[in-house]
């Protein structure tokens, strides 16, 4: 019962329960998109370079801006960088949706569309996980974050599975539309939510504010080893899912439907992932989850690489999307716990750049391997990567917890 009680404790304050809701219906609309899009530039390219390249567009601004965001989200309040970031999403969703249904779209509108909302998600990203603590009170930050991370991840479940069924009965096309719509409440929430009043340093220069969050994160060696940890695993494993069509169609034979099915697998062991981080009551010890999450991620991921099974593979990404939900969300949550709340913007900055900012390089090293040597050999050559990153970062966890503690005190 006090599990189950950790777990809800978010949702007892009525702004965080509204957040979660709407933003659940714009992600799944977005998952709806994002599956629709890899089917369409598979369809009309038949490349994995391309697939590589796509994803290389929609996420290579995060690197650039990401960092960029974390001054604007301490700076700025982030109720209004987040309804600008919204509708902004809702233009693109709207012209990629027209370019479809008039029959326009090629593969090079879909890159610079990838561009366009990369660099509203760069902005978006950081306001979004920072804007949290603003509606909730602080001794429950862990299960806010963590149930957060829970509804994306429901939603990256349930989004591509329904865009797989409507692709092979109707068109990517649908898919467009829908996320169109799934835009509208969430834009109406924020509008009229009363949040908390956000704490703004006083201003001197956009470089002395970056540089402050820079040196912060730097000195303090919990904050830099897990922001490290998620750079390398966003750019060697999570990047595997760029050749999700690939493996659908020529290695298991399933198809759009089998794609949707596979990356929903995916987010299924990701929400169970979520519910287990949310119902510890505060950080310590996490680490050492992490840990363990690191390595079984690595393992499990190699092991998908060459399974031929349809069955296999979807609970192998079943493993690999509950292990990188407990990396991912459990270092989000101990950075923000870590981080003075007039710095937080500024590490989940940084940690933005890391989880997204990495994955574009990612994308494109893993489809350059793909199209040279295979689509297997290059996921197995990332499961290795992020295999020695995780045995390192192990034998470094007592003491990282340990500085976390003293962190947590100070």
């Amino acid at each position: 019962m006090n599990y189950i009680n950790n777990i809800s404790r978010a949702f007892k304050h009525r702004h965080y329960r509204n957040y979660f809701f709407f933003q659940f219906l714009s992600f799944t609309g977005t998952w709806l998109q994002s599956t629709a899009q890899s089917w369409l530039v598979y369809r009309l390219t038949d490349s994995a370079l391309f697939l590589g390249v796509v994803s290389f567009a929609g996420t290579i601004p995060s690197l650039i801006f990401a960092p960029l965001s974390g001054v604007v989200s301490d700076k700025f309040k982030r109720k209004k960088i987040l309804i600008t970031t919204q509708i902004l999403c809702l233009i693109q969703g709207v012209i990629f949706a027209s370019l479809f249904f008039t029959g326009t779209i090629n593969e090079w509108h879909i890159v610079m569309l990838a561009i366009f909302l990369g660099v509203i998600n760069a902005f978006d990203v950081t306001a979004r996980q920072s804007f949290i603590p603003l509606l909730i009170s602080k001794e429950d930050l862990v299960s806010g974050i963590a149930m957060n991370s829970t509804m994306f991840n429901a939603a990256r479940m349930i989004g591509p599975a329904i865009a797989g069924i409507l692709i092979a009965v109707y068109s990517e096309g649908i898919c467009f539309l829908l996320n169109v719509f799934s835009y509208i409440p969430i834009i109406l929430f924020l509008f009229f939510v009363n949040e908390q009043e956000q704490v703004i340093k006083e201003f001197t220069s956009g470089f002395a504010y970056f540089k402050e969050g820079i040196l912060f994160a730097w000195k303090n060696r919990p904050i830099r080893a897990l922001l490290l940890l998620i750079g390398t695993y966003s750019f060697w494993g999570m990047s595997f899912s760029s050749l999700m069509p690939i493996f659908s169609e020529e290695i298991l034979h399933a198809g759009p439907k089998g794609l949707g099915l596979l990356v929903a697998t995916s987010g299924i062991g990701a929400v169970l992932g979520g519910i287990l981080l949310a119902g510890r009551k505060n950080i310590l010890g996490v680490k050492r989850i992490i840990a363990f999450c690191s390595v079984l991620f690595s393992v499990s991921l190699f092991l998908f690489a060459f399974s031929k099974s349809f069955f296999l593979s979807s609970f192998l990404l079943m493993l690999v999307g509950f292990c990188f939900m407990i990396v991912n969300a459990g270092s989000n949550t101990s950075l923000q716990a870590m981080s003075p709340d007039h710095l937080r913007g500024r590490i989940i900055g940084l940690y933005s750049t890391m989880f997204l900012g990495m994955f574009p390089l990612g994308a494109l090293t893993i489809g350059f391997i793909a199209h040279n040597l295979g689509s297997q050999t290059a996921v197995a050559t990332g499961s290795i990567v992020c295999l020695v990153c995780a045995v390192y970062f192990s034998f470094n966890v007592k003491a990282l917890t340990k500085e976390s503690k003293e962190l947590l005190e100070t």
